[in-house]
């Protein structure tokens, strides 16, 4: 993650029931903020914009096709 990104990333100080805490963060491309993402796993869920939650789904079915058969 950038310099400039980590300075103007927001996350929320409160935990929502489930523990969860919504981090807003500047994206670029989608491809490239798909790829950084990705290396969260399971311990993060895309929200929005929509595009980026779509790419995220793309390549989690992708990835899903390879590992579980």
């Amino acid at each position: 993650m950038s310099p400039f990104v980590r300075a103007v990333t927001r996350i929320e100080s409160e935990s929502d029931a489930e523990g969860w805490r919504v981090a807003r963060i500047p994206v670029g491309s989608v491809r490239q903020t798909c790829v950084e993402l990705l290396r969260f796993g399971a311990d993060i869920e895309v929200m929005a914009p929509p595009e980026l939650r779509a790419k995220m789904v793309e390549v989690a079915a992708a990835m899903n096709m390879i590992y579980v058969q």
